[in-house]
């Protein structure tokens, strides 16, 4: 559900033709539907490929993060706009923003006794949080601390179903290791790592169902993992499913929990940024309010209309 995702803006991979046609249809729809308020579009976009899903006549939750990230009070603009009053236009170039946001879901899987903590077409999450920083990897990790994750320090599980995943997730998982991480998986996950990564440092654990140890129940009840990564695959949706069993006791045992692969690996290079200005000595974290954050684009727009 779209209400469950992670947001950078200004967008961090999307293509200038994409971005272009985004823009076009937008204009389009909103003049065809004679639209004078705040509305919201739910576009599909692939290779250039741009399909709407969706156009609903409100403002969608992401608006005060827009509002906030481009410093413009898109709210007070449209009021202006329903009630007739003139409102002069209002460029926005994301190109020259100094610094990028991140808004990212809360969930409270933690209070909902037996729910599977997974995502799916209906919206999961019941709050979300926004940072600022220098650039994604800042910003994306301030943002996941916010909503209440703790950063990894040691031992990693990776336990992946689908195998185009499997495949995704290979070179950062190398990117864990140098980092000094130690990894553990589930057999199919650690067997994929060991024949196409070469990982033989990779540890396996047992599933929940399997009586052997190491079991990933017994550790995560320890305490001795520090984060689980666990993509489950279409199958892995029955209460009593291993998935759901790991997923469970991760929540109940307070161990962070990631389960869709673009977040992961996000993740995974936002602590790698983190690692190298670190091993640098070089500082990571930036610590702004959100003025400092945006009134470098007011000088430069005040002073460009000064010399106008």
């Amino acid at each position: 559900h779209s209400g469950d995702a992670s947001l950078l803006l200004p967008a961090q991979k999307l293509f200038v033709e994409t971005h272009r046609r985004v823009k076009a249809m937008g204009q389009k729809l909103c003049r065809a539907l004679k639209i004078s308020g705040p509305f919201n579009i739910q576009f599909m976009c692939k290779e250039n490929e741009v399909m709407v899903i969706e156009c609903n006549l409100r403002a969608s939750r992401s608006m005060p993060f827009i509002s906030k990230t481009y410093n413009v009070n898109f709210i007070a603009m449209a009021t202006r706009i329903m009630l007739g009053l003139p409102q002069p236009a209002v460029t926005i170039q994301p190109i020259d923003m100094d610094c990028v946001a991140a808004k990212v879901p809360v969930f409270s899987f933690n209070r909902l006794k037996n729910s599977d903590p997974r995502l799916g077409v209906e919206m999961q999450s019941t709050g979300e949080v926004a940072c600022f920083g220098q650039n994604q990897y800042e910003a994306f990790l301030k943002a996941m601390i916010s909503a209440g994750f703790k950063l990894p320090s040691k031992n990693i599980l990776l336990s992946i179903g689908p195998s185009q995943q499997k495949q995704e997730i290979l070179q950062y998982a190398h990117i864990l290791v140098d980092m000094g991480f130690q990894l553990y998986a589930t057999k199919s996950t650690a067997e994929f790592l060991s024949s196409q990564g070469k990982l033989d440092s990779c540890i396996t654990v047992y599933k929940p169902h399997v009586k052997r140890e190491p079991n990933v129940i017994t550790m995560l009840t320890a305490g001795k993992l520090d984060l689980v990564i666990n993509v489950p695959d279409s199958m892995d949706s029955q209460a009593l499913s291993d998935g759901f069993a790991m997923r469970r006791a991760a929540v109940d045992s307070g161990t962070p929990l990631i389960v869709d692969i673009k977040n992961a690996i996000l993740l995974i290079m936002s602590l790698h940024r983190k690692w190298l200005r670190e091993q640098s000595g070089r500082r990571f974290w930036s610590f702004q309010s959100w003025q400092e954050y945006v009134e470098p684009r007011e000088n430069i727009t005040h002073a460009l209309a000064g010399n106008a």
